[in-house]
């Protein structure tokens, strides 16, 4: 009887299919994910978000930095900038950027379409220029596989920079990002009642056993 309880229960905990998102969303949900620049030499250096504070950080040392402003995603300044100090800095431009949020496991970016993910709430409606080397084309990349996904989310997001952003110089931006919220699905929580009622069953047939 132990070991049927156990299972039922096992099974209910397994991973469920399905899920929601919550549209607030802190930079240091952004841990893990990875961020690829393309510079004009054609170069393609890597690093990634680690939190600071709420907010997060990616830093290739003597390339660039991308950071996120502490506190909700969606109100957050994204920061990219080029730190190459070398005096080949024609070479050395950043004329792009993409941005993978999968392997952070909870985050996605809500590109604002509509209509919007249940309970994601609408985004920010594409991403919003605030200052710097001007953004060209923003490319929403690799889709929310799940049901939920009514098109507005995605993993990933990659950005062009027409007049590309030299030695010294940055791009800012605002973009919003949500996170997943794992929704059990019906056949685990009927898994989960039952071991329950099992448990309950064996305790009072404990109870009333005759001594």
């Amino acid at each position: 009887m132990k070991r049927i309880i156990g299972v039922f229960c096992l099974l209910g905990y397994m991973p469920a299919w399905g899920a929601t998102v919550s549209d607030f969303a802190l930079g240091s949900q952004l841990a893990g994910s990875v961020v690829t620049v393309t510079r004009f030499g054609g170069a393609m250096p890597t690093a990634t978000f680690v939190a600071a504070g709420t907010g997060a950080s990616a830093t290739f040392p003597g390339l660039f930095t991308l950071t996120v402003s502490p506190g909700d995603t969606g109100l957050a300044t994204w920061v990219l900038t080029n730190t190459d100090p070398s005096p080949d800095a024609f070479f050395n431009r950043i004329g792009a950027v993409v941005i993978d949020l999968t392997l952070s496991g909870v985050s996605l970016f809500d590109s604002g379409a509509l209509p919007s993910t249940p309970v994601s709430g609408p985004g920010i409606p594409g991403v919003t220029y605030v200052a710097g080397a001007p953004i060209g084309v923003v490319t929403e990349m690799l889709p929310w596989a799940d049901p939920a996904n009514t098109g507005d989310m995605h993993r990933a997001v990659h950005f062009t920079f027409p007049a590309f952003i030299g030695s010294g110089a940055s791009s800012s931006w605002m973009d919003d990002t949500d996170v997943i919220d794992p929704v059990p699905e019906p056949a685990s929580l009927l898994l989960v009642g039952v071991g329950l009622l099992l448990a309950v069953c064996k305790r009072r047939s404990h109870r009333t056993a005759p001594r």
